[in-house]
């Protein structure tokens, strides 16, 4: 088979217009299968470090460089003998060569292999390989064969890098994109705030006109129904501290720090919550003692609304939440157990439910701001959380395994 330059120099205008890994696999399978007798190809790609190295499979049409599995160099005889020689290495007879690994010969039946170094600015970045496989028996490649597998492993570099360079701009681009989103989802929870308060202000002057017209009735009149009257005033006064609830909320700014009783905080968070939550979700308190703590009601109140809508958007339809306030009192050896954890008494709050948990992979990351695994999720509401506990000189972990269920506990300093 003599040299095709024209041949060549097509393929090498086909890596041009590659714009991805998975199109650089193709062009170099076709590439190899038109130059040479051999049906196969693939590409050893060596990692900055010098240690690793990356094999993109040739049938990973949507395979990405960042998702490439990373195997240990030092594993291939072959490959370390193309990082250091920069040469060809071509192995006639895969079975009975010493340099190969004898198990994965048999696994995959080659035969015939031939390693190409992928060379660029004088350092040695990868290989091309290729061979002969079963019944396909020695092939041993001619000058020619071999003269244009050099040729075209020498375009390979610079595509490569092309290649890898593009992928990098557009993940900046997604995340620039998702931020963007993200800042537009903040703008609405701002908006929705404002709004929030303006309607909690309006309606708490009409409560407080209704709850006049009740008090101007003359009790000793109605009778039997001067306890409907009595529920009917109860229910008003209760819909006039949700509203005052929600005032707060919207303000920007917070409140003055003031002895917490956190039993009640969050006896008072779970009516202003409840109607948010599904019909078959139950909410439990429970609780050791009322322990107290100095702070926010306002910014501790967001907190526990936020933990428990968590706990509930983790539930579905049906589930549980319990909410469980007692004293901890943690030495050296428990604090470094917990997540950001010290020593010391704290008054401690935990919000559990029975969903399906939190892979642990992610739970280092559900307290980073704009991070979330929901949907239409904006990722605010536990960096939200981590930071109000953090200005009340506390902190707060999370305990999670598959299909077990999740629990955050906050803890703060006890007054």
């Amino acid at each position: 088979m003599a040299l095709s330059v024209e041949a060549v120099l097509k393929h090498s205008s086909d890596l041009q217009q590659a714009r991805s890994l998975g199109d650089l696999m193709r062009v170099t399978g076709a590439a190899v299968k038109a130059l040479t007798r051999y049906r196969v190809a693939w590409v050893a790609w060596f990692d900055d470090d010098g240690k690793h190295v990356r094999i993109p499979a040739m049938t990973g049409a949507h395979a990405s460089w960042e998702s490439t599995p990373v195997i240990p160099r030092s594993a291939d005889a072959m490959l370390e003998e193309i990082a250091t020689g920069g040469h060809p290495v071509v192995v006639t007879d895969a079975r009975i060569d010493p340099r190969t690994n004898k198990e994965q010969v048999a696994r995959f039946g080659n035969r015939t292999l031939v390693n190409i170094p992928i060379i660029l600015g004088g350092r040695v970045h990868g290989a091309l390989g290729t061979g002969s496989f079963g019944d396909e028996g020695v092939v041993e490649p001619t000058t020619e064969e071999l003269e244009a597998l050099v040729v075209f492993g020498s375009q390979l570099a610079p595509a490569f890098d092309r290649v890898k360079a593009l992928e990098a701009q557009e993940r900046a681009e997604k995340q620039n994109r998702d931020l963007q989103g993200h800042l537009e989802s903040l703008q609405r929870v701002e908006l929705m705030g404002v709004l929030a308060a303006g309607v909690a202000h309006d309606l708490n002057n009409l409560l407080a006109v209704v709850l006049m017209s009740l008090d101007s009735i003359d009790r000793s009149k109605l009778g039997d129904d001067a306890d409907a009257l009595a529920d009917a005033t109860k229910a008003i006064d209760r819909m006039r501290d949700v509203a005052q609830q929600l005032l707060q909320l919207g303000r920007r700014e917070s409140g003055p720090r003031a002895t917490v009783d956190l039993v009640q905080k969050v006896a008072t968070t779970i009516e202003l919550v409840k109607p948010s939550l599904p019909p078959a979700v139950t909410v439990v308190q429970q609780h050791e003692g009322t322990p107290s703590v100095d702070g926010d009601a306002v910014q501790l109140e967001q907190a526990l609304a936020n933990l428990v809508i968590n706990a509930r958007d983790a539930v579905g339809v049906q589930g549980r939440i319990t909410l469980q306030v007692d004293e901890a009192v943690l030495d050296p050896v428990s604090a470094s157990k917990v997540r950001g954890g010290r020593a010391g008494r704290f008054a401690r709050v935990r919000v559990s439910d029975d969903g399906p948990g939190i892979p642990l992979a992610l739970q280092e990351r559900v307290f980073d701001p704009l991070y979330t695994t929901k949907p239409t999720g904006t990722g605010l509401g536990l960096a939200v959380v981590s930071r109000i506990v953090e200005q009340h000189h506390g902190f707060l972990s999370v305990d999670s395994s598959p299909d077990a269920g999740t629990c955050f506990s906050m803890y703060l300093p006890a007054t």
